[in-house]
């Protein structure tokens, strides 16, 4: 009577297993960049088409520059990028977390959840964002791949419109080309108000929503404008009721 359930369970393992990740890079990165001569909110990242199957992302990885200070508060994000050509400037966003940064070696990464975010249209992009002082490098670069789909943006805040940015740079482009050490984890499956991560609606995600909004992590910003408000509980709301 078993056999069942323990056949979508080991199919369910099976589609897990497809879902190497999202990366650009090659595992290794010598150079970092940050703001010269002025202080600004640094957001970098890669851009991504979503592979069948794995369209629900679960957590984000990055490399970050050896002199940033170990506790950096950074925001991860998630934009759909509806056209899918690997520029991000008409991205909308999708979903955000706060954190803080970790060290990392050249080859090492740091993991971050994210609430679980569908990438359903022809691109995404995946992006770290942190202030930083003058002459602070933030983000580590990989120099081996000319990072045609990395981007970079300066800015005196977060970013729901990446466009609006004063400074936007292809880093293809510009006089240190190479793709930024951002990735993202996926699964087959997901539902946007399981935040607890047992793969159910229930009241524990309620208890998450809340404690989340009440520290101000952004993984609270169900609406998608970077500021937590009465909003994002209707949105969550609206979330929860349809399930998973």
């Amino acid at each position: 009577m078993r056999l069942p359930a323990l056949s979508s369970l080991f199919l369910a393992s099976a589609c897990l297993a497809q879902c190497p990740g999202y990366f650009l890079d090659d595992g290794s990165g010598g150079f970092t960049i940050g703001p010269s001569d002025f202080d600004a909110v640094v957001t970098w990242g890669n851009a991504f088409e979503p592979t069948a199957g794995c369209t629900w992302l679960t957590e984000v990885e990055v490399s970050f520059s050896g002199s940033l200070p170990e506790g950096t508060p950074i925001t991860v994000l998630v934009y759909a990028d509806p056209d899918g050509d690997g520029d991000p400037t008409n991205a909308v966003l999708r979903s955000a977390a706060s954190h803080v940064s970790t060290a990392t070696s050249t080859s090492e990464f740091a993991t971050y959840a994210i609430r679980p975010t569908l990438v359903d249209t022809p691109g995404f992009f995946v992006a770290i964002a942190a202030f930083a002082p003058q002459r602070q490098s933030v983000a580590r670069m990989d120099q081996d791949t000319l990072g045609t789909r990395s981007w970079l943006f300066y800015d005196g805040g977060l970013l729901t419109d990446l466009g609006a940015a004063p400074f936007i740079l292809r880093m293809s482009e510009g006089p240190f080309p190479g793709t930024w050490m951002v990735r993202a984890k996926a699964q087959a499956t997901g539902c946007l108000a399981d935040l607890d991560g047992d793969g159910r609606a229930t009241v524990f995600d309620f208890l998450e929503f809340q404690n989340a909004f009440d520290a101000g992590d952004l993984i609270a910003d169900f609406d998608g404008d970077l500021i937590l408000s009465l909003c994002d509980f209707l949105a969550f709301q609206n979330a929860f009721d349809a399930g998973c």
